[in-house]
């Protein structure tokens, strides 16, 4: 009791044990917890509301660039579906009237299709069907790898990318070997990055033997898929998402193309209701009403395209080019976390990495929005030029 900083007197009393032992439960309770749980973590975006308190400004003021989404969301039939559905039930666990309409979109069949609450709970249900010595993916690149693949105890092997953020696909396929890793996690295009994983690459890993999962998360943004080769290999996943196109990443709904015999696992290994009403409904509803909702993601496209070309007025900017919704930039002449912070104040909210998914900390990223989300941007961006008088650098440099 002592030790606890107690007086021993207390131990002539039953409570007092009472007392000591909760003491002891309450200090190291952590000795339940699998020691390599220490260092799993993953750092999503801020909600806005937090956002707003701190800096002073309202949150309908806010111009949220930091996530990739569609900010122009689902349209109201999508909206009215997911109103309308039947939340007091369970929801399908064999997700039947959801994989006949994705078979339909992909032209595949049913038993082809998974689904699951956001294309990350996919990447999980792969992981714990696989249970692979270890994971290559290429960095830099989406976070959830790493932390999905801490979470499961699996060692992550990160393949440095060259120089244009292409993949080493020789870099990638050494160390499937060298690792004897049977899991591949490579997004296509690559968050932060915006570059296409090609269809070629895609074959000379497939020859490996290992699980190769393209994440399509961003597939409506570019005119590039590796569905091309589904079929041709047993081996390859493809996996996508409705957070990004359809305006539904608050619902979480994700699903993957894979080989029937794949599917079949993920389906039993699966949480069985891991897609809730909301989600199935909202699903179907962005699927008949998929032509106008690919309006928006057409206007998204433009509004990246037109952020990219005039991002080559400011010569400490260098933008990479996108295949997605988002531009990656390279920040010279000031630190990137100033120009984060800088556009942060003025109520634009970006993303900076720093390290996490790779060695990003002389980046930040954009999201394309409305055009005039791309107006304040660019206005922000003059300011902060002059207030960091970042020219005069540049020209005495």
């Amino acid at each position: 009791l002592q030790s606890c900083g107690l007086p021993s007197s207390l131990a002539i009393h039953p409570l007092h044990v009472s007392i000591r032992l909760v003491i002891i439960t309450m200090t190291d309770v952590s000795r339940f917890v699998a020691p390599h749980l220490a260092s799993a973590s993953y750092s999503g975006v801020e909600p806005l509301e937090t956002i707003a308190k701190e800096i002073g400004i309202p949150v309908d003021k806010l111009i949220k660039l930091n996530a990739n989404e569609n900010i122009y969301g689902a349209p109201q039939a999508v909206l009215d579906a997911i109103q309308a559905a039947k939340h007091h039930v369970y929801p399908d666990p064999a997700q039947v009237n959801l994989r006949q309409a994705l078979s339909e979109l992909l032209h595949v069949q049913p038993n082809n299709i998974c689904c699951g609450a956001g294309s990350d709970d996919i990447l999980d249900i792969v992981i714990r069907m696989v249970c692979p010595a270890a994971i290559v993916t290429s960095i830099p690149t989406f976070g959830m790898y790493k932390f999905l693949g801490s979470v499961a105890n699996i060692d992550v092997v990160n393949v440095t990318r060259n120089e244009d953020f292409s993949i080493d696909v020789d870099a990638i396929i050494a160390a499937i070997r060298e690792n004897k890793a049977t899991v591949v996690f490579l997004a296509s295009p690559n968050n932060p990055t915006g570059t296409l994983v090609s269809n070629s690459d895609v074959e000379k890993l497939c020859q490996e033997e290992a699980i190769i999962v393209i994440d399509e998360a961003y597939a409506e943004f570019c005119d590039a898929t590796a569905m091309e080769l589904f079929g041709k290999y047993d081996n390859l996943v493809v996996s996508r998402t409705f957070s990004k196109w359809a305006g539904l990443a608050g619902v979480r709904l994700g699903y993957c193309a894979a080989h029937s015999d794949l599917v079949n696992v993920m389906m039993a290994i699966k949480q069985p209701y891991n897609v809730n009403t909301a989600a199935e409904a909202a699903g179907l509803a962005a699927l008949k009403h998929r032509d106008a909702i690919l309006a928006t993601v057409a206007s998204l496209r433009a509004e990246k395209d037109r952020l990219f070309n005039a991002l080559q007025q400011f010569k400490w900017l260098t933008p990479v080019p996108s295949d997605a919704n988002f531009l990656l930039i390279k920040v010279d002449r000031i630190e990137a976390k100033q120009l984060y912070d800088a556009l942060r104040k003025r109520g634009i909210i970006i993303r900076y990495f720093g390290s996490q998914g790779g060695d990003l900390h002389s980046y930040v990223r954009i999201s394309a929005g409305k055009p005039e989300d791309t107006d304040a941007v660019l206005q922000a961006l003059q300011e902060i030029q002059e207030e960091y008088n970042v020219m005069a650098t540049t020209m005495r440099l």
